[in-house]
Parts: C-alpha cells; sequence; structure tokens
C-alpha cells in the first residue's frame, strides 16, 4: 500500500476539483480499429440479452410483482382515471412515471445533449455531485448501479425508505404513492370493493409458471429458495458442522425435510472427524418416532444402530406375561411373579413409575425376593433379561470402549440414563419435557416421608412450610428451622426407596428445593422457583465414579398457597459431547429449561425461503379461515355449529378428498362425530399433542385444523417463574373501576416478548406441527395438500392466505326452511313460509342469505301470480367462504371453480391494501448456575 501526499493546483474551473484512484474495473480504451478475424456486422441478440436480465439481473426488495410486468392499460387510458377499485392501475400509473411528470429535489448538477442528466441526490453525500443519473425514463444510482423508479426517488427523498436497493412496502408504499401524487404524478385514489383479495407473497403468479419459469420469475424481484435436496444438504452439513465443533444448538428446520432421517441413516462411523469417536445417540419424542428411525437406519446398507427400549417393550415379567389371572375365568400362566402379593406388571409400577426407581434396581430387587422365590422366568438360567441385556455392548463396547454402532435409537425418558449422555453425541428430535405429573398430595407424602427418614425434628408438611418461613433467630422455632435445613443432605438406603410406599427418588431434591423456595421472596406474580443439582439413586453395577456423573436438576415454582406449580427433572446434559435439537418450532426457553440453559436456537432456513420452500417444493399451501383464535382447550368454547358448517362445505366441496381433521382432545370425539353427521367417509381425527412426527394424515390432499389450545396464563407465568423473568399480564380498568385481564393475552414487563413466545409455544406452534402433518414427501412432486387452518393462532407468516370461513349459521328456525327446501327442490317463499310454519319476512331473510352464498337458484317471476321460485340440489346449514382464485391453482383443485374473496394475512385491517412484502465447578460448568444455601 502506498500514499501519494500531494496538494492539486488551482483551477477556478474546477472548484473543488478531487482525484479517485481505483484499482480495478475503471478502466477502458477504445482505439476504432477493426480486430482482424472478428466480424464486421453487428447482429441482433436481444433474446441473449433478455437470457442474462432473467438469470442476473436484479429487482429493489420488496418491489411487488405487479411492477415486473408490463402495464396492462396505457398512459392515455390511464389520463382521466380519478379513481379506481383496481390496484392494477395505481400499478400501471407508477409505472407510466418518468422524469417529466414530477418535481425532484435532488438538483440537477450536468445535462448532457442525448438529454441524459446528472444529479447530486437530496438523501445521500455526494462530493463530486453527479452520484444520480437521468436516464431515458428513470434515474440510475451510480454507486452499486441500481435503477431507480419514480416511486423509490420521491420515497428516498422523503425519507420513507433509507437504501437504494429497497422499495416501499406496506403502509410506506400507501404514504409514497400520496408523497408521488404531491409531486405532480397523476396516481389515481384507489377505493378497493369490500374483500378485495391480496396476498402477501406472488404466490398465485408463480404457481402459474413451471418450476424453472417459477424460479427465474422469482429472482427478478429477489425471491431465492432452497430445492429440496439443497435443503436437506444444507440441514446435514450443519448437523455436520455443530457435531465436529460440540455445540449446543437448536436447529429449526421445517416439517417434512427429513431431520429423523438424516440422523437415522448416517455411517458416523465413518466420520471419526465429526464425532470424535464418541457414540451417536438419536432420542426421539415417541417410540413410533423411534421404531420409525431405527427402521430407517436398518434399511440403509452399512449403517449399524441399536435401539433401546422400554421394560414392557422387553421385559415379558413387566409387561404382565407372568401376572395371575385376573378372574375366575382365566387360567394363570405356566410361571406367576408377584411381590408382597402384587402381580409383578403392578409393583414394577408402582415401584419405577410411582417412585421413579430405575428399572435395573427395581429387576434385580424382585429377583431376590419374589413371594415364589424363584428365578424370573426372563432370566432362567445363564441368561440375563431382555430389557437389561440390550445395553450389552451399548453404546460403548464393554471391553475395548470403543463406540459400537453409528446410532443408537431411544425415547426422550432414556437421557436419564447417564451413559447414554456422558461424552456422547447427543441428538433430540423434537423438544423433550422433563416435568414430572406428580401431584401436590404425592408431593408432600415423599417430602414428609424424607423428613423421618432423615431424622428431620419436623414430620408433617404444615410444619414443614411453617418452620421453612421462620425467620427469626436464637428462639426454639429458629433452632428447630437450623436443625431441619441440616437434615436435607440425607441420603436414603436403598431399601427406603424399593419398601417405603410413599419414597421418591426425587425426595431429597424436593425437600431442598422447596425449602429454598420458601424461603426465597416471591415474584411479582406470586411465584417462587428454585432449582437444585440432585444424584438420584443408581444402586446397580453401571455407577460411575466421577462425580456428577448422574445429576439432574430438580425445580420446583411454588405459589402464593404454597403449592406446587411445576416440578422438572431434566437430566444434566453438561458431560454430553454436544447437544443438537431438532425442531420445526423451538421454543429457546422451553429448549432451555429441559436441556442446556446455554442452548440457542438457529433458523436453517430464513423466513422467505421457508414458506416458499413449504409452498413450491413441498407442495403444501396453508389457508387461515378467519380471523378468531377460538382456544378449544377446555371445549367451553367449542362452535359445534359453525363447525358442523364448516365441515359441511368441505366435504360437499371435496368429496371424499377430505376427511380429516386436527383438533383439542376435548372436543375430537365430538368433532369426528360432526364428521359422520355431514356424510363423510372414513372420518380420522388427531388431537393437538399426538401430532408431532405423525405421518398418518401424510397422503391426505385436503385437511382441516380446527382452533386452538390456550395454556393460560398460569402456564407462562410458571415458566416465566423457572426462568427468572419478569412479566406479568396486561391488566384494564374499565368505567366502573373493575380491574380485569386485558383482551389480547398481552403481557407487560422487562420480559413480555418472552412471556409472548411462551405463549406462542403451545398455540402457534401446535397449529404450525398439525398442518405440517400434510404433504410429508418432499420428494414426490404428486405429494401435494392443501390444509385449512381455523384459527388466527399461527406463527407470523405462515399462512399463504385468508378467508373469511363460515360467515353465516342458521338458527333451529332456519334450518326448518333449510330442509323444506331440500326435500321440494323447487318452492316459493309463500310455501315455505306455509311448509314450515315460519312467517315470510323470515322466510324471506333466510333465502336471502343463501343467494349471497351461491348455494340457491331463483327463477325471478316464474311461480304462480309471478312469484319468484327458489331451488338448490342442497342447501347448507350455513354460509361458508373457503375458496378464491390463488388456491385453485393447485392441483388438488383442479375440477372446482370458486370466486371468493381473500384477505390479508395480518392481524389487523390496514387504513389501505398492502402490497406484497418479502418477509412476512461442576455446577457451573453445567450452566444451571449454583444452588442456594
Amino acid at each position: 500500500m502506498k500514499a501519494i501526499g500531494a496538494e492539486l493546483p488551482a483551477d477556478e474551473r474546477f472548484p473543488g476539483a478531487e482525484i479517485e484512484v481505483y484499482d480495478s474495473g475503471r478502466y477502458s480504451a477504445m482505439t476504432g480499429d477493426h480486430i482482424v478475424g472478428t466480424p464486421q456486422d453487428t447482429r441482433e441478440c436481444q433474446s441473449f440479452i433478455d437470457d442474462l436480465a432473467d438469470e442476473f439481473a436484479t429487482v429493489a426488495e420488496g418491489t411487488p410483482d405487479q411492477l415486473l410486468c408490463e402495464p396492462e392499460k396505457s398512459k392515455d387510458e390511464l389520463a382521466d382515471v380519478e379513481t379506481t377499485n383496481d390496484i392494477q392501475d395505481v400499478f400501471d400509473t407508477i409505472q407510466h412515471t418518468g422524469p417529466r411528470d414530477i418535481r425532484l429535489r435532488s438538483t440537477v448538477t450536468h445535462e448532457r445533449g442525448d438529454g441524459t442528466k446528472s444529479l447530486d441526490p437530496s438523501w445521500a453525500q455526494s462530493k463530486s455531485g453527479t452520484r444520480l443519473a437521468q436516464v431515458g425514463d428513470g434515474w440510475v444510482y451510480r454507486k452499486g448501479m441500481h435503477g431507480l423508479g419514480a416511486l423509490q426517488m420521491v420515497a428516498l427523498e422523503e425519507r420513507i425508505i433509507t437504501r437504494v436497493d429497497e422499495y416501499p412496502t406496506g403502509e410506506d408504499f400507501w404514504e409514497a404513492v400520496d408523497a408521488l401524487r404531491q409531486r405532480g404524478a397523476h396516481i389515481p385514489e384507489y377505493e378497493p370493493e369490500e374483500g378485495e383479495p391480496v396476498s402477501a407473497l406472488p404466490l398465485a403468479r408463480l404457481m402459474a409458471l413451471g418450476p424453472s419459469e417459477r424460479r427465474r420469475a422469482a429472482r427478478k424481484r429477489g425471491l431465492v429458495w432452497p430445492t429440496t435436496n439443497e435443503a436437506r444438504d444444507r440441514l446435514r452439513n450443519r448437523i455436520f458442522q455443530a457435531m465436529r465443533h460440540g455445540e449446543d444448538v437448536v436447529i429449526d428446520a421445517p416439517t417434512a425435510l427429513g431431520k429423523t432421517y438424516t440422523v437415522a441413516t448416517e455411517s458416523w462411523l465413518n466420520h471419526s472427524d465429526v464425532t470424535d469417536d464418541s457414540p451417536v445417540v438419536h432420542f426421539s419424542e415417541t417410540r413410533e418416532s423411534r421404531d420409525d428411525a431405527a427402521a430407517s437406519s436398518r434399511n440403509v446398507p452399512g449403517v449399524t444402530a441399536a435401539t433401546l427400549k422400554g421394560r414392557k417393550e422387553r421385559c415379558p415379567v413387566a409387561r404382565g406375561d407372568h401376572d395371575p389371572a385376573n378372574n375366575d375365568d382365566e387360567e394363570d400362566p405356566d410361571v406367576v411373579i408377584t411381590m408382597d402379593g402384587t402381580p409383578a406388571s403392578a409393583w414394577f409400577d408402582a415401584v419405577c413409575d410411582g417412585r421413579g426407581v430405575p428399572f435395573s434396581t427395581a429387576h434385580a430387587y424382585l429377583a431376590e425376593r419374589n413371594d415364589q422365590g424363584i428365578e424370573p422366568p426372563c432370566c432362567e438360567g445363564d441368561a440375563e433379561c431382555p430389557a437389561k441385556s440390550q445395553w450389552n455392548g451399548v453404546p460403548r463396547d464393554d471391553d475395548s470402549g470403543e463406540t459400537a454402532v453409528d446410532v443408537v435409537h431411544a425415547t426422550h425418558q432414556f437421557a436419564n440414563v447417564p451413559s447414554l449422555v456422558r461424552n456422547c453425541n447427543v441428538v433430540l428430535d423434537e423438544r423433550p419435557d422433563f416435568t414430572l405429573d406428580i401431584s401436590n398430595d404425592r408431593i408432600q407424602r415423599g417430602v414428609t416421608a424424607f423428613l423421618k427418614a432423615a431424622g428431620a425434628p419436623i414430620r408433617t408438611w404444615e410444619a414443614f412450610v411453617q418452620i421453612a418461613q421462620h425467620s427469626g433467630t436464637g428462639t426454639d422455632a429458629a433452632n428447630e428451622r437450623d436443625a431441619t435445613q441440616g437434615k436435607l443432605d440425607y441420603q436414603p438406603s436403598r431399601e427406603w426407596y424399593l419398601e417405603n410406599a410413599d419414597a421418591h427418588t426425587v425426595a431429597p431434591a424436593l425437600a431442598r428445593a422447596i425449602w429454598y423456595a420458601l424461603r426465597d421472596d416471591p415474584d411479582a406474580n406470586g411465584r417462587r422457583s428454585v432449582t437444585v443439582p440432585h444424584s438420584p439413586p443408581r444402586l446397580d453395577g453401571s455407577v460411575h465414579e466421577n462425580s456428577g456423573w448422574n445429576r439432574v436438576w430438580v425445580t420446583v415454582v411454588v405459589d402464593g398457597d404454597n403449592r406446587m406449580r411445576t416440578v422438572r427433572a431434566a437430566p444434566d446434559l453438561s458431560l454430553a459431547r454436544c447437544v443438537i435439537g431438532l425442531d420445526a418450532h423451538p421454543s429457546a426457553p422451553l429448549w432451555q429449561r429441559n436441556t442446556r440453559p446455554g442452548i440457542t436456537t438457529e433458523p436453517l432456513l430464513d423466513a422467505d425461503e421457508r414458506r416458499l420452500w413449504r409452498r413450491f417444493e413441498r407442495g403444501l399451501t396453508v389457508v387461515q379461515v378467519g380471523d378468531a383464535t377460538r382456544p378449544l382447550a377446555s371445549g367451553e368454547y367449542f362452535d359445534e355449529d359453525g363447525t358442523r358448517a364448516m365441515l359441511e362445505h368441505l366435504h360437499e366441496t371435496y368429496d371424499d378428498a377430505f376427511r380429516t381433521v386436527i383438533t383439542a382432545s376435548s372436543v375430537e370425539s365430538r368433532t369426528k362425530q360432526l364428521l359422520r353427521d355431514v356424510g363423510v367417509k372414513d372420518a380420522e381425527t388427531m388431537h393437538y399433542g399426538e401430532e408431532k412426527s405423525r405421518n398418518d394424515f401424510g397422503d391426505e390432499t385436503v385437511g382441516l385444523v380446527n382452533g386452538s389450545i390456550d395454556p393460560g396464563d398460569d402456564y407462562v407465568l410458571d415458566l416465566l417463574a423457572e426462568c427468572g423473568l419478569d412479566a406479568e399480564p396486561k391488566i384494564v380498568e374499565n368505567e366502573m373501576g373493575e380491574v380485569r385481564r386485558a383482551h389480547g393475552r398481552e403481557f407487560v414487563g422487562n420480559d413480555a416478548e418472552t412471556a409472548r413466545e411462551i405463549l406462542a409455544s403451545v398455540r402457534e406452534n401446535h397449529v404450525a406441527q398439525a398442518s405440517g402433518r400434510y404433504a410429508r414427501n418432499a420428494d414426490d412432486p404428486a405429494n401435494t395438500a392443501t390444509v385449512f387452518v381455523r384459527t388466527d393462532a399461527v406463527p407470523d407468516g405462515f399462512t399463504d392466505l385468508q378467508v373469511p370461513g363460515v360467515e353465516w349459521v342458521a338458527t333451529d328456525t332456519q334450518r326448518r326452511v333449510l330442509e323444506t327446501l331440500r326435500e321440494r327442490r323447487e318452492v316459493t317463499a309463500r310455501e315455505l313460509a306455509d311448509a314450515t310454519g315460519v312467517s315470510k319476512r323470515h322466510v324471506a331473510k333466510t333465502l336471502a342469505r343463501l343467494l349471497d352464498g351461491g348455494s340457491v337458484e331463483c327463477r325471478e317471476g316464474v311461480g304462480e301470480y309471478g312469484a319468484d321460485v327458489y331451488s338448490a340440489d342442497t342447501a347448507p346449514s350455513g354460509v361458508v367462504d373457503i375458496g378464491s382464485d390463488e388456491i385453485a391453482n393447485g392441483g388438488v383443485w383442479d375440477t372446482y371453480t370458486w370466486s371468493f374473496a381473500i384477505r390479508p394475512t395480518m392481524s389487523c385491517e390496514p387504513s389501505h391494501p398492502v402490497p406484497p412484502t418479502d418477509a412476512d465447578g461442576a455446577e457451573e460448568a453445567s450452566g444451571w448456575g449454583k444452588s442456594p444455601g
């Protein structure tokens, strides 16, 4: 690098002259001499230029699709148009607006004989005053060579936008249009008809094109998405990268991309540079998803895998094969095993599920002390129980200590087994949930049993709560408090856990966590939360000498009434080599509470890539129906009549193509009955909470996701307390001075955004996961689906279109009119009134509703005495609007034609329609921090 230091000579012809120096790309020379061997004639090559433009030309981010095509009307045709209900007229007049039509603030610094000009842009620094060029009917910003239209020019000068590579969108678009009018442009006022279609992306135009043309058209407006193979390569590479570097990360990848398959089918033993010669353990949410992953491993030659299963899947004694007969009509099995008179399977349930004792410990105890005094049938001779023998050489060879197989498959709960975590590459497929389903009564019994075993001076729950909150000193109560606290580190014997009916493996941790929580100050919502480390008893041969080898982190949340709101026992994954989460819609707070506090989330595709990939590569279209949340967790707000009308309309429109619904468990059976009532054959349903990794509806072409599940404020407040975050429900006061929860489920406080994210993790994410049960095979172009989502509880930018949905549902009186219309097919209003006993005026209103919805036909004046005659093949129980030409572009719609309104996919109606947008110590080392006390 060289520096030149010199003064430029003064020259009055060039005031403020400067020298610009470039290292490349700025110098050219032309002699005009012909180069021998080259043609002397010019040729027409516009098609080549067009191809180059299609391939490489870029358009300002956010440019509406309508501005990338030639105007539909000429400037003269639009000259006298003052108002319009066709938004294309607005786009056409914007395209016709040029330098001669408007006044600019940017000043002209140089004019040339060919009509081109140089300008000093008013919104940017230009020392030369020539950074902006006026060429033909537009402008070029020379720095970066960005072409600018009239609307961009005015938007930049008005500071509506700040970058030359963007285009005004949303409300900014209409503000720029108003400014363009004020500068002299003729732009008609846009007055849309009610329900004017406006979509968030130019999906209809893109769907009308073939794959290659679609990509070229999308690229012109700055839209690019990966192919399915490219997205899968990106997923595989990111998993490899995370594993190679030992990261703790949740990869946010869309459903149907093959997250499970990618992990299950890799020959990990051949990638020691990635795995560091450590086992890869793949934890799945359910047995079904675990088995699907194991099947994928088996189907790939050269891939080796082990599958670990639960006690009832492996051990015949635990499964109940050797329980005594339940009644006199049945015969006992050849070998019966009981424990203290209890059937062996029931004893295992009580000890393993009810007290948290590991199966290996419980099995060894039963083998020693069963009532029959015999070797359990699963271990006869030298055999080992299959539930135990499945661990031989897994995940490491017992002799060499080397990794045994490419991948180990297990369910989430197996993450509590230390050997599957310590120095392993942990892959969690879907977010685990390590909260314990344990009642307050069970907690109280467990804690008091522990206090008695520890010899604490306090033996009852009430006294425990009272003394924990005592703050005095030097008194008998203070001495009793201190003595009780000194007993909290007591470790019971193996026999206590196995023989005391009130025992539980987390009881010692619960006693400590509750004790310290009760001594703490409550948060703004009256909750107290503490997390403590706990090493559960694993009194078998797999004990490891390292401290913390089997540690879990036990968290409690206590409310103002001293009742437990949450008990979570998350395995300590700090000993894992890496923790990689795979989730289509991850919630960071929930992942952090169940895995590692420092784990991060990272999207594999950006918002536009994800949406466009889902629509055009996967073939899944999501249509939001209506703008209500429709919470159905309790079933209290189930709109049965509206649901019936919706199901009836879908069935009549798509016939056998529609037969599946996903909804809340509280209304699943009622929904299935409604499907049968409207004539749906082979109806199938699924409920929220069981939808993850399910492929049951993968081949369906039409589906409905009805309503959402709302966990309520308590769920959010409990998790906020766990995380130590500050947010409260928004409260409003009415005119009477009454205080109530604000409508809209908003939160206030420093961490209000996290509170909203927690709420969305239940509502929006379940809806998105449910929609993802359709069109599961991204490799099959014919595997496409359209899912109608009847709730507004969806992730931002998730839906492609919004339609009104159920606009009217018939009352009982109106149903009588409808049933008579169905029976008679052709009838006058008077005849309907006489047949039903309903007033003619009421009949007329009902018929008007059906006429507006297009469900009946009217032949005016053809009846007796000139009466109108109404007819209908079918008369629905309501008016439902679910269609559009844009939806009809999908293959499933080929035999149907509708003309219905699409409304913008946004939370509120803007004052103007919105043009398209582009984006819709060991303890300290673990990351959990120090325990109290």
